[in-house]
């Protein structure tokens, strides 16, 4: 047995273990950090990070449809080449989870590869992949062992063609087309690439509209954009089986119009993912509380087994990687005597699709039957200047404001909307009023204009689009 000891050791380097394991360490662990698979977890190696590297790929090769409008004559239509853009997002890749291998080394933290075994004597043992094993003892240990994409059993889909948001990152061509099965955040970025690098792209989503949890005006101008540029969206459509057609995929639906069949080239399954949850089967034997497959935690990110703390995909959180690196943060201060609470009143939640949408707090619908005072307004991309400069002008800016002037939500669709969002989650965890928006000043020409522009409309006097009418007094 071994006598090595930690303060904090950590299950999983995704984005949430990781910056756990740094927080501990700043606070004077001495840390371990255990990796059944890569560094960086899902998030750096299939996720968050070679998504964005396509996207942008797919995204530059959509934008070069209306390069003639700026006076730019390719003299003939671009190519697109798989293998290259592929070896530009495994750079990226290698990249980033190689910047979390040197962060791992300054912050002086032991890295384990190997599939972590945890007990609730908070014993780990490191199942390696040669069948060796090391072991050490921790007084504290964080969970963070994320998530894998979510296979519901249906016929079919273990079959050829089958891909999933982990797998679709390397194929060696363009494929003709994709049926893609499930319309949520990682369905709908998924099929704005495939489109952009031209393949024909259809959705398959049970629930009546995609992108469930976005505010229905920002959900119904996507929706109509993208069904412009060709993808074809289905809703209320429960797949039932996936079946071989020659070279093609043949997927069978049933719905209130009867039964459906769709044929493509792929099958992308992108319903939903679910906990990752080996190496913990001894805990919950004894007794680690779960809740339909997730691991319960209070909001120090404790769970019920005493020095056991869990984040990220592995609790019932948003599933966002920059909430699981906040939930390691909060879980290594406590782990370490401190006391800090998570606090999800706040979470931005990006969408990178063409346009991007990005929001936080209440929607307008919420907001209404939370606050029937509530005020709301939109700006639209059309009257900022950079905005046009850019080519870039669909969609808008919407404001929620509550009957005090604080902000209860805000939606942004249109370009940079994953970075403009911030602004607003600032003004809304320092609990800003609309006032202090308006009279901070904003560059000219920029996009952070809009912003301004748009909580000007909500209070009844925007600039730069006809008069609408006066807020009420406060």
């Amino acid at each position: 047995m071994s006598d090595k000891h930690y303060d904090v050791a950590v299950i999983g380097a995704g984005p949430g273990g990781y910056v756990a394991a740094i927080r501990a360490s700043q606070l004077g662990a001495k840390v371990a950090i255990v990796e059944k698979q890569y560094m960086g977890g899902t998030c750096l190696n299939v996720g968050c990070i070679p998504s964005k590297a396509m996207l942008h790929v797919a995204e530059v090769l959509h934008s070069m449809e209306s390069v003639s409008d700026l006076g730019i004559e390719l003299g003939q239509a671009p190519t697109f080449h798989m293998p290259k853009a592929v070896a530009f997002k495994d750079k990226v890749v290698k990249r980033m989870t190689s910047g979390v291998g040197s962060l791992m080394k300054a912050n002086n933290i032991d890295v384990y590869d190997g599939l972590g075994v945890v007990d609730a004597s908070r014993r780990v043992s490191v199942q390696k992949g040669d069948g060796s094993h090391e072991e050490f003892q921790a007084e504290k240990i964080i969970l963070a062992t994320g998530s894998v994409p979510l296979m519901p059993p249906m016929p079919g889909i273990d079959g050829r063609n089958v891909i999933n948001s982990d797998t679709c990152w390397n194929l060696s061509a363009v494929p003709e087309s994709v049926i893609c099965v499930g319309g949520g955040v990682i369905g709908i970025e998924l099929a704005c690439m495939f489109n952009a690098i031209g393949s024909k792209v259809t959705i398959l989503e049970m629930l009546p509209n995609v992108l469930a949890p976005v505010d229905e005006e920002v959900r119904r101008l996507l929706v109509r954009i993208l069904s412009k540029r060709g993808i074809n969206i289905v809703t209320k459509a429960k797949v039932e089986s996936i079946e071989d057609d020659g070279k093609l995929k043949q997927v069978k639906t049933t719905s209130d119009q009867g039964e459906q069949t769709f044929s493509g080239e792929y099958v992308l399954m992108a319903v939903s993912r679910r906990t990752s949850t080996g190496g913990l089967e001894h805990l919950i034997e004894q007794g680690l509380d779960m809740d339909r497959g997730r691991v319960r935690v209070n909001e120090k990110m404790e769970t019920n087994l005493p020095g056991i703390y869990a984040i990220g995909d592995l609790t019932k959180g948003a599933g966002l990687a920059h909430v699981a690196s906040a939930e390691g943060e909060i879980a290594a201060d406590n782990a370490m005597g401190h006391d800090s609470s998570m606090n999800y009143d706040v979470v931005p939640n990006p969408i990178y699709t063409f346009p991007e949408i990005a929001f936080v707090g209440l929607t307008e619908a919420q907001a209404k039957e939370k606050d029937p005072e509530a005020r709301v307004e939109r700006f639209p991309w059309v009257a900022i200047g950079k905005a046009v400069a850019i080519g870039e002008t669909d969609g808008f800016t919407k404001v929620i404001r509550g009957k005090y002037g604080e902000i209860l939500g805000a939606h942004i669709i249109g370009p940079d909307a994953t970075n403009l969002i911030s602004e607003f989650s600032i003004a809304m965890r320092g609990e800003l009023t609309v006032d202090e928006i308006i009279e901070t000043i904003h560059p000219h020409p920029t996009l952070s204009e809009g912003i301004r522009e748009a909580v000007l409309a909500v209070e009844g006097r925007p600039i730069h689009i006809g008069p609408k009418q006066p807020a009420r007094a406060r």
